[in-house]
């Protein structure tokens, strides 16, 4: 089976970790035996006219044994929904490079509608090639789709042949919206293996939470949920990311006198993200929505219990066994959750919320549900 596998966002030389997931999912599909081919059009911005010293056009490398094939070109019609018709065109070119270098593509795997999904429905319908979307993201919280891309989207999910939502609250979001219920649930696939349980934890009890500082993370409503009840107590509150909000929450911690308690690690790799999780009490993210919450996942293959919000994708994952889960933007709520997991985190076995963590979102178990839908789609073409 030769899957065509299209990202709507990758790694570049600018990100190299943007989509890491993606290409987690394909080198884990791969490895099971599938063939892979990477497909992305790697869009650029016109801010970036002039900056960008790369070839435009068709590339191909083997990236982490992964054979890619990159159109790089300039978006020359940001905001206008004509642009779709140029990518339609960008990876229409890129299918047939495919085609000629790497064989018949059996089916379309896309990350993402927007914006790899409306090419890769183009694709399918114009060559009857089967074609699978998986969606992540939210229309809802997305601030780069515009109602005039809206129809474009619809029409891919409705023209898919297999529709899959990373969660829960995320799948009821599209089948609202396209109207469409046969809508899967497959979760995202974590490297749990690169999360263990440690001893080594800090000396005072240590919060840890991670995410990009936007608003919609919810890191205002955590600092003054922190700041209510644990000002001048012995513990910590550590904060990894990087974002727009950032100099506005290191000011709000000065302002409520917790900055001693606090401490802003901005952009973390892989490997610390690992470290920290190991070493925190507890991880507690306060986000106002989630399509699925993988730093949530990564807290529980360390062994921690976390903290989350009622925000469409944490329901999936926090239970009476490894967490609790509190109301949006409500710092009483977040905050006597805080307080109860500090006196109470002894109740929580490390070991058991690793298992169970093991068993629901280990790359096993999620390649062979996507491998699943492959097969069944290939029996009924």
């Amino acid at each position: 089976m030769h899957v065509m596998f299209v990202p709507s966002w990758y790694h570049n030389k600018r990100n190299p970790v943007h989509g890491s997931f993606f290409k987690e999912q394909a080198e884990a599909i791969q490895e099971s035996g599938v063939k892979v081919t990477v497909a992305y059009n790697e869009i650029w911005p016109l801010t970036q006219l002039f900056k960008i010293n790369e070839k435009i056009g068709i590339s191909f490398s083997i990236e982490d044994k992964l054979r890619t094939y990159r159109y790089k070109n300039f978006n020359y019609l940001p905001k206008n929904p004509k642009m779709f018709s140029i990518f339609n065109r960008r990876m229409d070119r890129l299918y047939r490079e495919i085609l000629k270098k790497e064989g018949k593509v059996d089916l379309i795997h896309c990350q993402s509608s927007f914006w790899a999904g409306i090419s890769a429905a183009y694709i399918s319908k114009k060559y009857n090639i089967p074609l699978i979307i998986t969606e992540h993201s939210s229309l809802k919280t997305a601030i780069y789709i515009k109602d005039s891309y809206k129809p474009f989207i619809k029409k891919s999910y409705l023209d898919a042949d297999v529709l899959i939502a990373v969660g829960n609250g995320l799948k009821k979001e599209i089948s609202d919206f396209s109207g469409r219920s046969d809508i899967k649930v497959i979760h995202n696939l974590i490297p749990v293996e690169r999360f263990n349980i440690s001893k080594d934890t800090n000396d005072i009890f240590t919060f840890f939470s991670l995410a990009f500082l936007e608003g919609e993370k919810g890191m205002d409503v955590l600092i003054k949920a922190y700041a209510k009840y644990f000002k001048n107590t012995n513990t910590k509150l550590i904060i990894g990311g990087d974002g727009s909000q950032k100099e506005y929450l290191v000011n709000l911690a000065i302002e409520l006198q917790i900055d001693s308690q606090m401490e802003f690690l901005g952009a973390l790799s892989r490997e610390e993200v690992s470290n920290y999780m190991s070493r925190c009490n507890t991880f507690v993210l306060a986000s106002k929505y989630e399509t699925f919450g993988v730093v949530y996942i990564e807290a529980l293959a360390s062994g921690k219990p976390i903290i989350g919000t009622y925000n469409g994708g944490a329901e999936d994952i926090i239970n009476e066994n490894n967490g609790l889960l509190v109301k949006v933007n409500d710092i009483d709520d977040l905050g006597n959750a805080m307080k109860y997991i500090t006196k109470n985190i002894n109740s929580y076995d490390a070991e058991k919320i690793r298992s169970e963590c093991i068993d629901k979102y280990s790359k096993k178990k999620i390649i062979n549900e996507i491998l699943k839908v492959y097969s069944d789609l290939m029996k009924e073409r």
